[in-house]
């Protein structure tokens, strides 16, 4: 910006004719578009390994959990990475996490370019502008947090769910809020609710974004005896969000 606008600024304003300020915006423009195709990119490649990463480590850690708390051996297979690769780009309500992420982009595209476009026709303070833009790359990096964090969560419970299916101990699943004041009123409803593997609300697309909840699998004979007061910090003796907001003094 300080380079394509420094020879018309006059007393820290833009002064620039027509044809000069679409001349200035169409070279812009076009920075813009790379900038946004190169921060895509970026996203793209990190987001995907992250990804695989968090599928593979949640599907053996939840292998594992299930071995040493159960007397029988579980059966899981190896996971391949076309499996994997298959799992982490599954759509979503008809979209994949790598659409998303261009989605995001081009909603910046479309931000910055108005931004500019004001700010020019205005003849906005250069130095102002730059503070804008920062603050738009800001919202751009935030929405792009904010997908990753889902993501990872999604595949997550993928994982877990696989390799409940795998083991073929595992008839349902218990859903698990968190105790505290902060909880959705949504989860405060479905905590200690149970549901066949393929039933069950998905976190967060059936929560809430951000959701904190989780799923618990339910093996033959087992009952919970205890959950994590996160109020006080310590385990409790096993009760359902309902019964311990009431315990708490909690509407």
């Amino acid at each position: 910006m300080a380079r394509l606008t420094a020879e018309y600024i006059r007393d820290g304003t833009l002064s620039m004719s027509s044809q000069q300020r679409y001349q200035v915006l169409a070279q812009l423009d076009q920075q813009i578009v790379d900038q946004a195709r190169q921060l895509g990119a970026v996203d793209l490649e990190h987001t995907t390994n992250i990804l695989k990463e968090s599928y593979q480590q949640s599907y053996y850690r939840t292998a594992y959990t299930l071995d040493r708390g159960l007397q029988q051996p579980v059966s899981f297979s190896l996971l391949r990475p076309e499996f994997v690769e298959a799992s982490v780009n599954m759509p979503l309500a008809g979209e994949r996490f790598s659409d998303r992420i261009w989605h995001n982009k081009e909603k910046l595209v479309a931000r910055t370019r108005s931004l500019v476009q004001r700010s020019m026709i205005d003849g906005a303070d250069p130095v102002k502008l730059a503070r804008e833009l920062k603050r738009e790359f800001g919202t751009s990096a935030y929405e792009s947090t904010r997908l990753v964090r889902n993501e990872v969560a999604r595949c997550t419970r993928m994982a877990q769910d696989q390799i409940y299916s795998d083991s073929q101990v595992v008839s349902e699943v218990m859903f698990d809020a968190t105790l505290d004041g902060l909880t959705s009123e949504i989860c405060k409803d479905l905590d200690g609710e149970r549901y066949p593997i393929d039933q069950k609300p998905e976190i967060p697309d059936d929560t809430h974004v951000g959701c904190r909840s989780d799923y618990i699998p339910v093996v033959d004979g087992w009952e919970p005896s205890q959950k994590f007061d996160n109020e006080e910090k310590q385990l409790i003796d096993y009760s359902s969000y309902p019964k311990w907001a009431e315990s708490q003094g909690i509407t």
